[in-house]
């Protein structure tokens, strides 16, 4: 395609997805951006606000499904991001060496920074003031809601992600353009199970001090979710360094089967840790355990960073593992244009949820059969429009 990936390359939020020779990466991509986009349609309807269209849902989950929801699906939810940072650690190395510095930082200005600067200042607070605006939830002027003092700083929506990984990409290739002169040091040694448990430690303090200043789902200052930085830097430094020891083509068995084993306790530990906030009202309308959850000097607050984190460290290692044992051959629902539709499907998804989730707006159905519509709807239309982007707009592919 003129102007698009060389050839057997697909572009991903998490960077560079491999060659054909890496099946897993291209079906896990496709995994990990549907269940992204399904999570955000669930929760449109659900009782924590951590999608926009929470902000005046007309409906909302009954108690019992909000539990399931919180308990089954956020423990995994947690990992998504981490994983893909992990991913996007181990392809960074390779892509440096194979463009050249220069070439590479040129490709991350072009396929994260322009998507970025796109939605942040046009797409994203244009949709958002459509939505609040006839709802009585953006009285305002559209600069005064979205671009001026009404918000805390300018709001990148999901797409925080692509901007920390534009940051740390950036970072990367600063350190290495320093070290160019260096003499090559020896390897590391292998990455070890005692490793991990130390990186997951060093990952639980750090989030625990730094949500003393941003809270949990903070926007303050610069809205990059900083509150997550400790465990993605360590995810996409982890993914550096192992990508010399051969992870990018199989994780070690031993660090497979512990990471499992590991990262089965922590879903455990943080779906009761859920459940014990739903029952006893500290989740919900108006749970105030949230907040304390959220960050400060409370005992929940560090109870769910060491939780976090520990799923984010053994969780990614543990699912990078199962995807390349089980996701590499070819799949009929991750074929070439849906794999090659996905990191558009991902930035374009905001459009595709809001609107399904208005169309429905008038209906009088229950509020899981809407996010059921809006979850399934959003993969689907997200994927689609993506790829007709892509195959009729000349230049999108080159950025998509």
């Amino acid at each position: 395609m003129p102007g698009g990936p060389e050839p057997g390359e697909h572009v991903a939020a998490a960077g560079e997805w491999g060659s054909k020779r890496l099946l897993y990466l291209d079906n896990l991509k496709v995994i990990l951006i549907a269940g992204i986009i399904a999570g955000h349609g669930v929760a449109s309807y659900a009782a924590l606000e951590l999608w926009a269209y929470t902000d005046v849902r007309e409906v909302t989950m009954s108690p019992i499904t909000n539990a399931v929801v919180l308990a089954v699906l956020a423990p995994f939810g947690l990992f998504l991001i981490p994983l893909l940072f992990l991913v996007a650690g181990l392809l960074t190395p390779p892509s440096v060496e194979r463009k050249g510095l220069g070439p590479y930082v040129k490709d991350r200005l072009v396929r994260l920074g322009v998507p970025l600067a796109f939605f942040a200042f046009l797409l994203w607070p244009l949709l958002l003031y459509a939505l609040y605006r006839p709802l009585g939830n953006a009285p305002g002027s559209y600069w005064a809601e979205l671009i001026g003092t009404a918000e805390e700083s300018l709001d990148t929506g999901y797409l925080w992600f692509v901007a920390d990984l534009l940051i740390f990409s950036l970072a990367y290739a600063g350190w290495t353009r320093l070290r160019s002169g260096e003499p090559r040091r020896p390897r590391w040694g292998e990455i070890g199970v005692g490793h991990l448990v130390a990186i997951a430690v060093i990952v639980t303090i750090g989030t625990f001090l730094v949500r003393l200043v941003f809270p949990f789902d903070s926007e303050r200052y610069v809205d990059l979710n900083l509150y997550q930085w400790p465990e993605c830097v360590a995810l996409f430094a982890i993914g550096i360094t192992a990508s010399r020891m051969g992870w990018l083509r199989a994780v070690p068995d031993r660090l497979r089967g512990r990471s499992r084993a590991v990262t089965l306790m922590a879903v455990a530990g943080l779906a009761g840790f859920v459940a014990f906030g739903v029952a006893t009202g500290a989740v919900g309308e108006g749970g105030v355990g949230e907040e304390v959850w959220a960050g400060g000097w409370h005992w929940e607050a560090f109870a769910f960073a060491v939780l976090e984190s520990t799923l984010s460290v053994f969780g990614s290692i543990w699912l990078i593992a199962v995807a390349q044992r089980h996701l590499d051959r070819p799949r009929r629902w991750a074929g070439p244009m849906v794999g090659r539709s996905a990191y558009g499907a991902f930035i374009l998804q905001g459009l595709v949820l809001i609107g399904l989730a208005v169309a429905l707006r008038p209906l009088a159905i229950p509020a899981e059969l809407k996010a059921i519509i809006v979850a399934g709807g959003g993969v689907a239309g997200s994927f689609a429009l993506a790829w007709l982007l892509i195959s009729r707009v000349p230049g999108i592919a080159r950025i998509l």
